[in-house]
């Protein structure tokens, strides 16, 4: 079975954008981080956001808010699917370190 990573904009206004993703267990998102602060909110599924030190885990309903320019890895355990919120002109950019 081929990995799931789909990630798409739903929604945006004037002042902030939704983000629908949507990663097959056992995928990652590699290090990454936002250039603004970010709020997620899990509607399934299980998955580990990795920080330089920390671990949070994610689990359905549950939210959690980044700061910007915090680069993290996201390590899918089960199948997730979850809701971004960011500043409208904010955006993802993906990191070496």
């Amino acid at each position: 079975m081929k990995a799931k990573f789909i990630m798409q904009e739903l929604q945006k206004n004037d002042h902030y954008k939704i983000i629908g993703i949507e990663i097959s267990a056992g995928t990652n998102m590699p290090r990454h981080f936002t250039t603004s602060d970010a709020y997620v909110i899990v509607e399934s599924g299980n998955a580990l956001l990795i920080y330089k030190s920390e671990t949070s885990e994610l689990k359905k309903g549950m939210s959690l808010s980044i700061p910007s320019h915090e680069p993290h890895i996201l390590k899918v355990i089960e199948d997730f699917k979850a809701y971004i919120v960011l500043a409208n002109d904010a955006v993802i950019t993906y990191s070496v370190l």
